[in-house]
């Protein structure tokens, strides 16, 4: 095992010194504009969406030949927007799901395929896979972009199903302050305070955030809440700097402790507290030079921390049951430089160094590394060919090089063709992977209540000669000579569509797309132990396939004169299968069992897809926006179909209705209102309701709370 320390010394002490060099080289260069529109995007999103994600340049949103959209910071507060699982759960194609908290499926693909960012930097902290969006607050974004589909040749692993980018608003050229306090049911809260000031050459924003819930219970026949009490405090910083009119400077920190508390019973009837604590941390600073108007670099340093612990403690005695640490630590160094060389070719070249290194109770035990360390190196490239006012071209590429799987390639290939300036059709293929995950290459973990064992890839082997000199396992599975390493999950995708104004106030947007993905990751028993339960292992194994059609209508009118309509409906239809499934299923192979303990033969059409996915889902966004009496009313809403969530008849299919969670529509409303108190505060009032049909699935979607009414208030100074 490579030691990520060393491994990045060398290149972040040139990389820290190099902005330095480069600065000094520039600073009595000819000055000229950065950008060719002195305009931040930022700012002007609304108006004139530029956006970042998708081709890492800044481009105008209906040039990108990638399906993207963009979320305003103005829909997420008429939508009352807390956090970003409140955002995305409204998004056409982007479902949410309960596993190890709140991720969210993108085209089919679980939580751990999609990437996401803030400022363009990861945010780390998976638990089995899952990225919980409900961990990061929306105060103080400018908006936030969404990519579908593989982008692994800009952005590497985990990014093989798309790309979430929360994009923060940089600080104003003027002072400014903004509190905020919204309250709501199950005793739910949040607090804001943002300060902000600068010139042009300078600026800071300071947010501190608090957000936090009294849990709510929605099975009282049973001892402790669906979901927990929480406490969660989160301290941003952004500040920028233009040394010159050549070189800018941005930094970034982010900051944030929760404290979780809640209760339950053992199979023994103990009770005990439930307690729960999450840190994490990250610094981003970047320099921008910009040498000419055709060339510009850019670097990047960026670190981030997270962990957690956990704590059972029986209210009896105080006695310390169960008791789990994990944390992680992330550093990155990148350069990237941009070269225009004429008004029609774009390119763009960067590479960096990655470390990685993770701790805590599920690893070690078994001989291999307690802090188990990776590193990884990349290069990739990227150039933009505007062929003709019709057709554009974009090709992408990117190599990484891991400790701990085998180097990567992914290729993609995109293309925006304009017939008019009403109609853009795009089309895309590329290839995507996501590299084996720390736990499924290190874990070491056995469950005293349960019996079981899991073990990574690395530590299997030395796992079952443990167990086995102890006594503990009866039958091998496996011959240990075959348990091959970890291979990198990897796809091939493609996407067609397009968008056609048919008028200024009504646009039609189509998707269609196919992901292939080969050596899918999956747990299976290696050996039984002697108590009866098994050992389990990670192994490249599926073959699986999404398919499907994203579409969105967007309908603007104006009303009046002093007020308009922004209407916005969306529809996915979505298969997501496994291939031997449907080989199994072709032959006859595969059989069911009924309620009545009837056996019976499946067939294709019996098969609903995998587990969590809906073959149909819809949103909905309204909102009448008034001027003149500064009002805005708004209605939100999401339904899904039905879809598969457990397996009761041992087929690793759902086809039982009571195998699955039934089709259901959360609705949401809110109405907002701003005041000109003083000519130098504005006071915004905002009263709301969630899920306005009450509907609840407590085993089956505990993040569905019930209805939920809530009022706001926010100060601007």
């Amino acid at each position: 095992m490579l030691n990520c320390h060393q491994y990045l010394l060398k290149p972040l002490n040139w990389l820290l010194l190099s902005p330095i060099l480069i600065a000094s080289l520039s600073a009595s260069a000819q000055t000229v504009p950065i950008d060719s529109n002195t305009t931040d995007s930022t700012r002007t999103v609304e108006l004139d969406p530029l956006v970042i994600t998708a081709t890492r340049s800044k481009k105008f949103l209906e040039d990108v030949a990638v399906p993207t959209s963009v979320v305003t910071a103005n829909v997420m507060q008429r939508q009352g927007a807390l956090r970003l699982g409140d955002v995305l759960a409204n998004q056409m194609g982007v479902s949410l799901f309960d596993d190890h908290g709140t991720g969210i499926q993108l085209q089919g693909f679980a939580s751990d395929y999609t990437l996401i960012l803030i400022d363009g930097e990861p945010v780390i902290g998976r638990t089995a896979g899952t990225l919980d969006v409900d961990r990061m607050t929306v105060k103080g974004l400018s908006h936030l972009e969404i990519v579908r589909g593989p982008s692994s040749s800009l952005y590497g692993s985990e990014a093989l199903a798309g790309v979430v980018n929360l994009i923060t608003l940089p600080p104003k050229q003027k002072t400014e302050g903004i509190a905020s306090f919204q309250i709501g049911s199950h005793a739910t809260s949040d607090m804001t305070v943002q300060m902000e000031g600068g010139s042009e050459r300078a600026g800071v924003r300071i947010l501190l955030n608090r957000y936090a819930s009294g849990g709510y219970d929605l099975s009282p026949d049973i001892y402790g809440p669906t979901t927990p009490s929480f406490a969660d405090w989160t301290g941003d910083i952004r500040a920028r700097w233009s040394l010159t009119d050549r070189i800018k400077i941005k930094l970034g920190a982010r900051g944030t402790v929760e404290n979780q508390e809640s209760v339950f019973a053992s199979q023994s009837k103990d009770r005990y507290d439930d307690e729960g604590q999450r840190y994490e941390w990250s610094l981003h600073p970047e320099i921008d030079v910009q040498f000419s108007d055709r060339f510009r670099l850019n670097t990047t340093l960026y670190g981030a921390h997270f962990q957690t612990e956990t704590f059972h403690r029986r209210q009896e005695d105080g006695f310390v049951n169960y008791e789990d640490k994990f944390d992680q630590t992330y550093t990155k160094a990148e350069m990237k430089l941009d070269m225009l060389w004429d008004m029609k070719h774009l390119t763009n070249i960067g590479g960096g160094v990655i470390g990685e290194q993770i701790g805590g109770s599920r690893y070690g035990s078994t001989g291999v590394d307690s802090n188990p360390e990776s590193s990884q190196s990349y290069v990739f490239v990227q150039h933009q060919w505007l062929a003709s006012d019709l057709i554009h071209f974009n090709a992408s590429a990117r190599y990484d090089h891991h400790s701990d799987y085998a180097s990567r390639f992914t290729p993609k290939l995109a293309v925006l063709v304009r017939p008019s300036d009403r109609i853009r059709l795009r089309a895309s293929v590329g290839s995507g992977f996501k590299a084996p995950a720390f736990r499924q290459l290190f874990l070491s973990f056995s469950n005293s209540a349960g019996g079981y064992s899991v073990f990574g890839s690395i530590p299997m082997k030395d796992g079952i000669r443990q167990l086995e000199a102890n006594g503990q396992i009866q039958q091998r599975l496996f011959d240990l000579s075959q348990l091959d390493p970890l291979k990198a999950e990897n796809s091939v995708a493609y996407n067609v569509g397009g968008s056609v104004t048919l008028n200024p106030w009504l646009t039609v947007q189509v998707n269609l797309f196919h992901n292939n993905v080969r050596d899918l990751i999956e747990t299976q028993p290696v050996a039984q132990k002697t108590n009866g339960a098994f050992v389990y292992g990670y192994f490249n194994l599926a073959r699986i396939y999404t398919r499907g059609i994203e579409s969105e209508l967007i309908i603007s009118p104006q009303v009046s004169l002093n007020s308009s309509l922004d209407i916005t409906i969306g529809y996915q239809f979505l298969q997501a299968r496994d291939r031997e499934v449907v080989e199994d299923l072709k032959s006859g192979n595969v059989f069911g069992r009924s309620l009545t303990g009837r056996d019976y033969r499946l067939v294709l059409s019996d098969y609903a897809g995998m587990f969590g996915r809906s073959p149909h889902s819809a949103t909905f966004r309204a909102a009448y926006i008034h001027t003149g009496i500064d009002l805005t009313a708004s209605v939100h809403g999401r339904w899904r179909s039905r879809y598969g969530y457990r397996d009761l008849d041992g087929n690793n299919v759902a086809n039982r209705p009571d195998e699955f969670v039934p089709s259901y529509a959360v609705v949401g409303a809110a109405v907002t209102k701003s005041f000109i108190v003083v000519p130098t505060f504005e006071t915004i009032i905002q009263v709301g309701l969630d899920n306005a049909f009450n509907h609840t699935y407590p085993a089956l979607v505990p993040s569905l709370p019930g209805r939920q009414g809530y009022v706001s208030l926010q100060v601007i100074f």
